[in-house]
């Protein structure tokens, strides 16, 4: 399946912080008794360390309800965590021919797997830390141990937290040779994160965490010289997009034709995606 380039995708998204945030780091104030207990993640970015929402961490999350909502449309996500139960090669994959054995696996794997890849095949999915775009403006929060038993603040477990308490995040996430479904799920994944029902990092159940799409832009691209609109790898269904987008699918070197989707709303995305039979894609593995 990734053998031959087919089609690409970069989605380009701001996120800005509705509430506090805190992606903690490993490190501890060991060496360094002024810290604080718990740090935000940092990285060097632009000559200095800043505050970043690791690729690892975002990917994690947008999975996690990924596959959520593939249940909701009817299909089944192995257990990553069980070896048992993970999605694994077809036991006959190897007697294939070799031009066929890369669809023949990918077709034997489940619809998270099949983005997001497994021990059996590669991620067609790439997310990058989320790096700020601005000045983020941090503080702190404390917190405290309860009791179990009595409900209580528990004495000596008093700690103190970095926050990040306003900021805005760019993250890209690139595909290659995805299918028009993959592309629709992933649009419910960031709706959702848009309207709350995601929280990013830690303390989620006290309100942090909470973001919101500030901007967003999809670069759509083509490889194939006989697709005059939006198409995915594998499926003949063609979607055709507003000229407002700024369609152009003139060829020229390196052969291929983009659409650039520039701050693009949401419910409009949707509203694109809406004649895909996600349904179908999801189920096409379950015995119903």
């Amino acid at each position: 399946m990734l053998r031959e380039l087919k089609n690409e995708a970069k989605i380009s998204v701001i996120l800005h912080t509705k509430s506090s945030l805190t992606i903690r780091s490993a490190q501890t104030k060991v060496m360094d008794p002024t810290l604080l207990d718990m740090q935000c993640i940092k990285s060097r970015y632009k000559g200095k360390d800043t505050v970043i929402i690791p690729g690892s961490s975002l990917k994690g999350v947008i999975r996690s309800r990924y596959e959520k909502i593939v249940n909701l449309f009817g299909g089944e996500c192995c257990d990553i965590f069980d070896s048992r139960q993970c999605c694994h090669r077809p036991k006959d994959w190897e007697k294939k021919p070799y031009e066929e054995q890369g669809e023949f696996v990918y077709q034997n794997m489940c619809p998270a797997c099949q983005l997001f890849g497994s021990l059996s095949i590669a991620s067609r999915i790439n997310i990058t830390d989320a790096y700020p775009i601005s000045e983020c403006i941090m503080g702190e929060r404390a917190g405290v141990g309860i009791n179990r038993i009595t409900g209580a603040a528990q004495n000596g477990a008093l700690y103190d937290f970095e926050v990040v308490e306003d900021g805005s995040f760019l993250v890209e996430m690139t595909l290659k040779n995805y299918e028009l479904y993959q592309m629709a799920l992933l649009m419910f994944v960031l709706e959702d994160l848009d309207k709350g029902y995601i929280s990013l990092g830690a303390a989620s159940t006290r309100g942090n965490g909470r973001m919101e799409i500030q901007k967003l832009d999809i670069y759509l691209r083509e490889y194939r010289k006989n697709v005059k609109s939006w198409r995915g790898a594998i499926d003949k269904q063609e979607i055709l997009l507003n000229e407002k987008y700024g369609m152009d699918y003139e060829w020229k070197l390196p052969f291929y034709g983009e659409i650039k989707l520039q701050d693009i709303k949401l419910d409009e995305m949707i509203e694109n995606c809406k004649s895909i039979n996600i349904q179908d894609k999801v189920r096409r593995n379950v015995d119903v």
